[in-house]
């Protein structure tokens, strides 16, 4: 099992420079689950707006986290 979250890609429009040198790598939801199905046969997309995680509209979410477990052989 792997749980992996990172900033949305949508989000680094309003993000710090800070921060876009730290997450040079972002995905959003779609990119997330094909990388994480290229590994895993079960993957489910989180997203989260402050302190709220939900399964909603993605391109909205703030941060996005994968759940990925049964990995492939």
């Amino acid at each position: 099992m792997l749980i992996l979250g990172s900033p949305s890609l949508q989000s680094q429009a309003h993000a710090s420079t800070a921060s876009k040198a730290g997450h040079v790598n972002c995905k959003d939801a779609p990119g997330l689950k094909g990388l994480l199905s290229n590994f895993f046969h079960h993957v489910f997309i989180f997203s989260m707006n402050d302190e709220v995680v939900h399964t909603g509209y993605y391109p909205m979410a703030q941060y996005l986290f994968g759940l990925a477990c049964s990995k492939r052989t």
